[in-house]
Order: structure tokens, then sequence, then C-alpha cells
């Protein structure tokens, strides 16, 4: 009996049944509307963790299409994992799911994507990893906080908390200053914590003796840590607002912050352009994506770190990165706010690399972008996080990791 292949048949279709029903069981029967399955690879010969996985929904297949009643949840090995829904475009339908994933060395992972109502995934709450922050002053009264923000002037450095919109994860927060330098600062955490919602980027001296961190860099008119500037063919140029500026919060987390610095009017010498600059943060990273679009042809665009008295620096061409370990006065009040060492770094994808320069101030890198885009990354590090980068070789070495990261992304190779 046990060799009869009709036997065998019905055995193979019950283990069928019963395997599908395992994949499904997080929910009950009738609680999915669709499935699907992607696959991903990792080309490195190392495990890697907390990568970002991002899914555009126009990719899916038709019947995991979302509606205003339904949402999407994530699963790996049969449990479900943090995700995240976005609009992109601010047109009120979601663009984009996100994930973030461990994957081995040369291997294959497989996710399950399921299509349930909202209800029910509003029942999935996820623990926050990240924050963004804007807003504006208020006289003595507390900020007056806000998603989105114009200025018909294009500046509203003074008047805006913090000067510009800020973004954290639990070891990094950047902020973009809201006028025509569009220039990136750094905060320095001693702890693994969101703290901007407690500080609001400056620590009082009660907030400072509980090892709350603050503005670890000075920038003034440099570039800070990669701030974004047009390339001229001679310098560096401002990103001049013609027709105001604005800023927008896209996405708050958990799982990552999207903000838009937007400029419809940018006068260059390739003409005048719409110029989006987009700064992503992911949870438990300390670095920060910035993304740089244009409506028109896209000027050549550059980027730097500012330049310090006591420092090492590092460039390498081969991996498109540079970087710089450095000691320097963080504010113009040097009794109360002594010296401080940092790390500063630069990491481009090979493909939008020119080469490298510098001017009085700045080491800088020259970009090349498509017609309306270019990327790269940002990071830093502060000598007195608790847990953290402590020299200039083990930060040098974390941006070479990030490097080869960066240009050997983890790929999705397949929907099923």
């Amino acid at each position: 009996m046990k060799n009869n292949p009709l036997y065998i048949l019905l055995i193979l279709l019950i283990t069928s049944a019963c395997s599908s029903n395992q994949n499904n069981q997080i929910f009950k029967q009738g609680e999915i509307f669709a499935i699907q399955t992607i696959r991903l690879h990792n080309p490195l010969n190392q495990d890697r963790m907390l990568v970002p996985v991002e899914i555009n929904l126009s990719d899916l297949k038709e019947d995991m299409q979302l509606d205003a009643k339904t949402r999407l949840l994530i699963s790996q090995n049969n449990q479900i994992i943090p995700s995240q829904l976005d609009d992109l475009n601010n047109d009120g339908k979601l663009d984009q799911l996100v994930c973030q994933v461990q994957i081995g060395a040369k291997s294959d992972l497989e996710l399950k994507i399921f299509k349930i109502s909202k209800s029910l995934a509003d029942g999935y709450q996820f623990q926050k990893g990240i924050y963004a922050q804007m807003g504006m002053k208020n006289g003595m009264k507390p900020f007056i906080k806000k998603d989105s923000i114009y200025s018909e002037s294009g500046d509203l450095y003074k008047q805006i908390m913090h000067h510009g919109p800020a973004s954290e994860s639990k070891m990094m927060a950047y902020r973009m200053y809201f006028d025509d330098r569009c220039s990136i600062d750094i905060y320095g955490k001693m702890h693994k914590r969101l703290e901007l919602e407690t500080t609001n980027w400056y620590s009082n001296d009660s907030l400072v003796k509980k090892q709350y961190g603050g503005d670890i860099l000075f920038v003034k008119n440099t570039l800070g840590v990669g701030s974004p500037r047009i390339w001229n063919g001679k310098e560096t140029q401002l990103l001049k607002a013609n027709n105001g500026r604005y800023s927008v919060i896209r996405a708050k987390g958990p799982l990552r912050t999207i903000i838009d610095m937007v400029a419809p009017n940018i006068e260059s010498y390739a003409g005048n352009s719409k110029v989006l600059l987009r700064m992503i943060q992911y949870a438990g990273k300390r670095e920060m994506i910035l993304q740089i679009y244009t409506d028109n042809d896209l000027p050549q665009f550059c980027t730097g770190i500012r330049k310090m008295d006591v420092s090492e620096v590092i460039k390498d061409e081969e991996n498109s990165y540079f970087g710089l370990w450095g000691t320097e006065f963080p504010r113009l009040n040097h009794e109360k706010y002594p010296k401080v060492t940092v790390g500063l770094g630069v990491i481009i994808p090979q493909q939008y690399f020119e080469v490298f320069d510098q001017d009085e101030e700045n080491h800088l890198v020259r970009l090349k972008g498509n017609k309306t885009f270019v990327e790269y990354v940002v990071t830093a590090a502060f000598q007195e996080e608790k847990e953290g980068i402590k020299s200039a070789d083990s930060f040098f070495n974390y941006l070479n990791n990030l490097s080869v990261e960066l240009n050997n992304p983890v790929s999705l190779i397949g929907y099923k």
C-alpha cells in the first residue's frame, strides 16, 4: 500500500496543504485578501544587518494593490516583521512598502507580503526607532510643530526651530538649514536613544547633566558634512531660491524618516530648475541618504566636509568615499562648549562619483548624475558615544565597509 503511487500522491498533497496552512497561520482563514512573495539576494560574502528593503507598490501584482480599507504587512520565517507604508509624492496614495532585514553572506532571503484589512493591520504597532521634527518659533512659548512649512523668501533660518527640519535615529541626528545654504549639521549622542523631542536640538544644563547630546559641529558657511551645492565650473554655488522654498516631513517612522526641502526655482548655468532635496534616515543607522531631484537638466552638484585645523583625512577614489576625524569647537561660546572630536564622512555610489577637489574651507567631491537625479550618503560619529566609534582608524574602517555595502546592494531578484 505504501508503495502505491496514489498513496504517495495523497501524502504529498496533504503535506503541501499543511505547509501552505503553516505559512499562513499568522492570520485566520478569510483575513488574507492576497499574498505575494519576494526574493532578495546578498552579493557580498558577509552577513548584513538592518538592510533596508524598499518595495514599490506599483511593482506588485494587481490583486495586491491597495485601497482605503486595506494595508500590507511583511513576514519572514512565518513571523510579522516591522514595516512601513509611505506616500512619497503627497498625492494621497501609498507608494512604497519598506522593512529592514538580516541576510546571510552570499545568500537569498524570501519575504511574504500579506494584503489584509486596515483595521487588522492597525493592530500591529512597531517600536519607533526614528523621529523627524520641524516647527516654528513662538516667542517664549513652546515651538509650534509642523509637518510642512513654506517661505516666500526661501529663508526661515532664524524663524524656524533649530534653523531647519531635523531627523534622528538613536545614533545620530541631522538637520538642514532652511535658507540658500541648505547646509547639513549634526547632533551627537552619548547614549543610543531618541532625544530631539526632549532637547529640540539644544540641550540645557539640566539635560547635559543627564548626558543628553547636542550640537557638535560648527558649520557657519562651510559645507558641514554632506551639504549640497552646485559646482559652476570654478567654485561652489548656493541653491538660491528665486520663487520660495518649502519643507515637508513625508515619513515619521517607525522605520524611516523622509524630509523634503524643495525650491521651485533654482537658477544655475544649466537653466532654471525645480530642485528637491530628500533626506532619508533608517532606524538603527547612523548614516543619512541625501537624494537630489530636478525637473530639468541637472546642473553639476558637489558636496563636501568642512576642514578642521586638527584632523586626519582619508580620500578613497577607488571606493568613492572620503572622511575626516577632527577636533574643533562646536559653538562660539568656547568656555561653555569646549572642543569635541567628531568623524565626518560622505560615501558616493560609484556611478555618481567624478573627482575629489577642495576649496579654502572644505574638502570637496564633484558629482555626476543622470539628467534629473543624483544621491550620496552622509554620516558622522561623536567620540563621546558610550558604545560608538572612538578613533580615526575605526571611523575610516566604518566608511570603507559602508562604501562596500552601498556599492553592492542587496537586490530584489524576483516576485511570485
